[in-house]
């Protein structure tokens, strides 16, 4: 019998493994600890910032301001609001604060600036450049922000209810500032209300807690690796390095061994009181114990293979929407993934149907839930008779998706004629229930590689497209 060399120390190799599982476990409580100090600082910039956007919302008298800026003249509640803007940075340590108002002249954005939150010295400063003077009341400032800002300032002045906090880079350094919108009392948007604070001080503070907790990490991994190394020795290596002595004796004597008194495995000596001891004590009967061994292993394997078969089973129903049966939002996204990876390949050839069914709040509201979930059934069904050839989404309580591809795809104005039509037939047909006379609005979009880039694109435009149906079919409800 030849003789095996072994090169790897099973030794060196558990110190090394323990060793890096301890380094690692150091590197996790560092990043942890970390990301957890950035949080609590972070949190405490966050409150600072809503202290300021809520003390001076309190302040602000918005009718007031509103005439100044309609007017481009100061009143004396202005004057008062301007000082204490400036004292409000002052003490809260605030990089700036400032009122501004977007506004749209002649189709394009711009920003009008209402109060720069300066103090007198600020603006008078030594280091000011003398050929951009400080703007003032009814001053556009838009051509010093970047383009995209500005319809992003405007929409926001119109359509943001709370105030917004974000992180922002620039060339001088991160700031996080905060972003309000102040309001008339009926609601009228008057101006934005911007303050930030800059991050150099977290910045620093980080880079010192990253140095402690790094120094605090290697003298602990040190430490850690010291004492598991001598414990391991003790519990683990010297135990394995008397069981493998027993092992490989008790192979040179059993080879080509016909008296079975002498296939006996010596007693290793180990009196750990744990696995080891007991893997010691059982690898003598270990040759009667390999046929329960594989019988386990094949009942291990069948359980394996029936998990298997059940997790296909819940795969596949949380694809599937559970009132309609078709696929739900989950399903699609994984189709958008596949249909995404197409257009990446130029192979891409498929259309999009975005149908929003019409009245449902209606039959819910007058006939029931029970009702409006066999609206929508009634809708599902005459959707998956249109297009037999093709997938359908439930992305919505009231929305459906249809994927347009291969023959449907050939055949889709067709196959949108037939849908509508048979829509217009239930809808004229009185006899039915209100909840069998089903309605909805279509709308239809074709990946175009010149203006698509995702599949999302061409869902966007069938989307609009059915909103515009939606309001025609509205229009006409309403003559």
């Amino acid at each position: 019998m030849m003789k095996k060399n072994y090169e790897n120390s099973l030794k060196f190799h558990i110190i090394l493994v323990c060793m890096l599982i301890i380094v690692f476990l150091c590197l996790v409580l560092s990043v942890v600890s970390f990301y957890i100090f950035r949080t609590s600082m972070m949190d405490m910039y966050t409150k600072r910032l809503e202290d300021v956007v809520n003390i001076t919302l309190d302040r602000i008298d918005a009718e007031d301001l509103d005439n100044c800026i309609e007017t481009k003249q100061k009143s004396e509640k202005f004057e008062e609001m301007t000082v204490f803007l400036e004292q409000e940075r002052k003490w809260s340590r605030l990089d700036y604060i400032v009122l501004t108002k977007a506004v749209k002249v002649d189709d394009k954005y711009d920003l009008m600036q209402v109060v720069s939150g300066l103090s007198e010295g600020e603006k008078t400063g030594a280091d000011l450049n003398p050929d951009i003077p400080i703007p003032d009341l009814g001053d556009l400032i838009g051509q010093f922000f970047k383009p995209d800002d500005l319809p992003r300032l405007y929409e926001e002045q119109n359509t943001l209810t709370e105030p917004i906090y974000k992180i922002e880079h620039s060339d001088f350094g991160d700031e996080y500032g905060a972003e309000a919108i102040i309001r008339t009392s009926d609601g009228k948007p008057v101006a934005i209300l911007s303050t930030g604070v800059t991050l150099a001080e977290v910045d620093q503070a980080l880079k010192e807690y990253v140095m402690v907790i790094a120094l605090f990490a290697l003298i602990l991994a040190i430490v850690f690796a010291a004492i598991m190394v001598f414990w391991l020795q003790r519990r683990v290596i010297d135990p394995l390095q008397k069981i493998e002595k027993s092992a490989s004796d008790f192979a040179k004597r059993s080879h080509l061994q016909k008296d079975p008194s002498m296939l006996v495995l010596e007693d290793p000596g180990i009196h750990t009181g744990d696995e080891l001891e007991s893997l010691s004590d059982t690898i003598v009967s270990m040759s009667k114990d390999m046929q329960n061994y594989v019988e386990e292993i094949i009942v291990s394997a069948n359980k394996i293979d029936n998990m298997a078969l059940e997790m296909t089973k819940v795969n596949d129903f949380a694809l599937r929407d559970a009132l309609t049966g078709v696929k739900n939002k989950a399903a699609y996204d994984k189709t958008e993934v596949r249909l995404n990876s197409d257009i990446i390949t130029q192979t891409a050839r498929f259309g999009m149907i975005m149908v929003d069914i019409n009245y449902l709040k209606r039959i819910n509201d007058t006939f029931g839930h029970e009702c409006g979930d066999l609206y929508i059934k009634n809708m599902c069904k005459l959707i998956c008779d249109t297009f037999e050839h093709s997938p359908v989404f439930r992305i919505g309580g009231d929305e459906f998706v249809v994927l347009l591809e291969n023959r449907d795809f050939e055949h889709r104005d067709m196959l949108i004629a037939k849908m509508k039509s048979r829509m217009e037939e239930l809808q004229n047909d009185k006899e039915l229930q209100p909840w069998e006379r089903i309605s909805a609005a279509i709308g239809v979009a074709i990946y175009d590689d010149n203006i698509d880039e995702t599949a999302y694109s061409v869902l966007k435009r069938a989307d609009r497209e059915m909103y515009e149906t939606k309001k025609q079919m509205k229009a006409v409800r309403q003559r």
